[in-house]
């Protein structure tokens, strides 16, 4: 058995006991993450960009720079993430089957009308009047004269 230096992601270091070969294959990581980040370094020098080391928080508001704003936190992040899901299905709930199928693979999964077609056994010019249709319907039941 052999011992590393972890740090969690509380900030907070201690010593590990982990095998062999964990060790190595951890310490592998480590020179390979600092080569990479003396690399970009590197890169951002010869651009004429400037590398800044070891700067607090509070010089950086001092120099005039603002502050990127906190994330929300974990229960706000997940509230927020089940009302947009609740406003989905309200949304997809006035489509028929095809048009709701359609809908999901072009605008929330991201695929191209090409695809769709393909994947659907369909032409690609029924896809685009499915589309049609659909933001038609969610106009009319929810938008009131609007684009989605």
């Amino acid at each position: 058995m052999a011992t590393i230096r972890y740090t969690f992601a509380d900030g907070h270091s201690e010593e590990v006991e982990v095998t062999e070969e964990f060790k190595r294959e951890y310490e592998f990581l480590l020179v390979r993450e600092q080569a990479l980040y003396w690399k970009e370094m590197k890169q951002k020098e010869r651009a004429g960009l400037r590398c800044v080391k070891n700067l607090s928080l509070e010089k950086f508001g001092e120099d005039g720079y603002d502050l990127p704003a906190a994330s929300p936190d974990p229960l706000e992040r997940l509230i927020q993430k089940e009302e947009r899901r609740e406003q989905y299905r309200m949304i997809l709930s006035c489509l028929t089957e095809k048009q709701r199928q359609v809908y999901i693979l072009f605008h929330i999964k991201g695929y191209k009308k090409v695809q769709i077609a393909a994947m659907l056994h369909i032409d690609e010019r029924s896809v685009r009047r499915r589309l049609e249709w659909a933001q038609k319907r969610i106009s009319k039941n929810f938008l009131k004269n609007s684009r989605f």
